[in-house]
């Protein structure tokens, strides 16, 4: 079978699908939630367009509580799973067009949700449609599955396995991470530290937006010796704006497993601030926290299999002497992560509070599901790259039998959680064909 040629019919609706897909603002929004839509009216929207081109097309579709829509097709005692989201995390940075305007330039498609997830999403619903209407869904079923919640933690995959009992797959995949795969991927758990400091300099200190992104824009807000701190700052070349009392610190965003492809606003803000109005808490904080793998403050571990620790601070808050921020860390195997928080606190002078762990997650390379997606891979591109460990979470660690696979392929720079964010038009299309190769195969696992 040319899998290529199979497709090559779906293109035009896959450009329009993922344009319209994206144009949907589809942030969680606390502000509209209703017991229908658990995540707000944005992410609702979003789940009502899967499921409209599922019954356009002829799925079963199944609106899961408002938490998941679930497009069911084919018959057979084996089930193939397919995973991916319909949330994106917030707006952050400078965008050169408007993220929720889904734009085609220089080959890239660039808007909010491109390649985490609506993207794959996309090309992994063409791919089903491809094979549906090809008459290639003999003797199995698959659920395709697209969640609500994902970059908040997944409860919408939760609610789907554990509140509706919905069946695990016998194999399955989420769209959602690197190609040519991922059999490992580290544990995640969240702190929440607090730390007691009077500044009374300084009256407020905000920044960040997600706790799985690095904090790119911080704004401070001064009660005294404005013009003086200000004047420090040109002086010391430090990239911010201000304008009246307030003062905003520039950084740049990026994934929360890799912190270090970002530069973090909220660590600049604490460094300069702890250093003109002398606070030793914010310089220690700053100067800890500057290598995000955690060796400058004894936090750090690694193993062959997934690497090493990180620690990315994603969210700041100071007020009324009381400094608050997030850490997203991510540890490899055999981490006990509620110790490594106690060491942060001691380290810190911190008291924290901590998130439900996510553990890690591994599986043989040379197991059925692992070998059998790779051979999708490496049949539609002759790519030979190893398989991947990732310090990503994705709903792997929510399902059984399945693992991350694509759409970011080798040699490609990642920007999700990035102000704009994009997808190559030519890899949209390609994990189209491989998804479509992968899921016929898994079928037909002997």
């Amino acid at each position: 079978m040319n899998y290529k040629n199979l497709l090559k019919p779906y293109l035009t609706q896959m450009d329009i699908a993922l344009r319209k897909f994206v144009s949907i603002n589809s942030v969680y929004d606390e502000t509209t939630i209703t017991k229908e839509m658990p995540f707000g009216k944005g992410v609702d929207e979003a789940l009502k367009f899967i499921g409209s081109l599922g019954e356009q097309y002829g799925f079963k579709v199944d609106y899961c509580d408002g938490y998941c829509t679930e497009l069911t097709i084919g018959d057979g005692d084996r089930l193939i799973g397919i995973y991916g989201h319909a949330d994106v995390v917030p707006i952050s940075g400078n965008w050169s067009n408007p993220p929720f305007d889904c734009i085609l330039k220089d080959g890239n498609y660039y808007g909010r949700g491109t390649s985490d997830d609506k993207g794959p999403v996309i090309a992994a619903f063409y791919a089903l449609k491809a094979l549906k209407d090809n008459g290639m869904l003999d003797g199995y079923k698959v659920k395709f599955v697209v969640g609500g919640d994902e970059e908040r933690g997944s409860s919408c995959l939760e609610h789907y396995f554990e509140k509706l009992h919905k069946p695990y797959p016998d194999y399955g995949f989420t769209p959602d991470s690197d190609f040519p795969l991922i059999y490992g991927e580290k544990g995640i758990i969240n702190f929440y530290p607090e730390l007691k400091v009077n500044v009374p300099q300084i009256k407020s200190i905000k920044g960040g937006v997600a706790t799985n992104a690095v904090c790119d824009r911080v704004e401070v807000v001064l009660n005294e010796s404005i013009n003086e701190f200000k004047e420090y700052l040109i002086i010391n070349k430090v990239n911010c704006e201000s304008a009246g009392d307030v003062v905003t610190f520039l950084g740049k965003s990026a994934h929360g497993s890799t912190p270090e492809a970002g530069v973090n606003a909220a660590l600049i803000a604490l460094k300069h601030l702890g250093e003109f109005f002398n606070v030793e808490e914010f310089k220690m904080i700053a100067e800890k926290l500057e290598d995000p793998s955690g060796k400058l403050f004894n936090g750090f571990a690694s193993t062959k299999l997934l690497g090493g620790t990180t620690y990315c601070l994603g969210i700041i808050d100071y007020e009324n002497g009381l400094l608050k921020f997030t850490i997203n860390f991510r540890h490899p195997e055999g981490i006990d992560p509620l110790l490594y928080n106690e060491n942060f606190n001691k380290e810190f002078g911190t008291t924290s509070t901590v998130s439900e762990p996510s553990p890690e997650l591994l599986y043989d390379p040379e197991c059925k599901l692992v070998q059998t997606l790779l051979n999708a891979y490496r049949k539609e591109t002759h790519d030979m790259s190893a398989p991947l460990t990732t310090g990503g979470g994705t709903y792997a660690k929510h399902s059984k039998n399945t693992i991350a696979f694509g759409a970011l392929f080798p040699g490609r720079v990642s920007t999700m959680h990035e102000p704009n964010e994009l997808m190559p038009k030519e890899d949209f299309e390609l994990a189209a064909v491989i998804y479509a190769r992968a899921i016929y195969d898994l079928g037909h696992i002997e």
